[in-house]
């Protein structure tokens, strides 16, 4: 199964190079720059005629309206464009199990913001055994987790979960300078952002077999 991951697009998604073809498209949160209805519809668009089997969308802290007033109607236009929309949720395809979620520790007053410690672990504790491929809009605690200034911005409990579930792949975005793939383990983590930290379209798609 060849998997392609993308993350932080902004509604600069029509900026990319061609994404190619695959079994499955996974885009890891912030396809929108501020989360009106209007872009998640442009983002819809784009990307239902992409050459893939499937298309998995997680949300991230700027797509706002997948936690405001106006999220069943965002949630709905996803699913009516034929894309996976997964909040906190699985899916399985040809015996590939996926999981995907949207938080992120607090990080000024965003979207999906959890407070560290039992707040996030809350989400993190709905993770099932058994995930082959786990899709969080942050990264885990010290893995492709850095910013600019060098702190690094993931979470620790999410790292303690990966741990203990041992995914073959987690695949994340939000920290835009942090890109790239990394193995540790014998687990493959990508940040797969494709702006970078000055919200410029810098970095390619990430692909990988499974």
């Amino acid at each position: 199964m060849k998997l392609t991951f993308i993350s932080d697009t902004h509604s600069l998604h029509d900026r990319m190079p061609p994404l190619g073809s695959g079994d499955v498209l996974v885009h890891c949160g912030d396809f929108t720059g501020r989360g009106d209805l209007f872009d998640v519809e442009n983002f819809a668009e784009f990307m239902m005629v992409q050459d893939f089997t499937h298309i998995i969308v997680i949300a991230g802290n700027h797509d706002w309206c997948f936690e405001n007033e106006f999220r069943e109607e965002a949630e709905t236009c996803l699913r009516d464009s034929g894309l996976i929309y997964l909040n906190d949720s699985g899916v399985e395809i040809d015996g590939v199990k996926f999981w995907g979620s949207p938080v992120q520790p607090e990080f000024m007053n965003w979207a999906f913001n959890r407070r560290r410690g039992a707040s996030i672990r809350h989400h993190w504790d709905k993770i099932p055994d058994g995930i082959d491929v786990l899709i969080t809009h942050g990264p885990a605690r010290g893995v492709l987790d850095r910013c600019e200034n060098g702190f690094p911005a993931g979470c620790d409990d999410l790292l303690a979960t990966i741990q203990r579930i041992k995914p073959s792949i987690h695949a994340s975005g939000h920290i835009h300078e942090a890109y790239g793939v990394l193995e540790v383990d014998g687990m493959v983590f990508i940040n797969a952002c494709i702006l970078d930290e000055r919200y410029r379209v810098r970095n390619a798609p990430v692909e990988v077999e499974i």
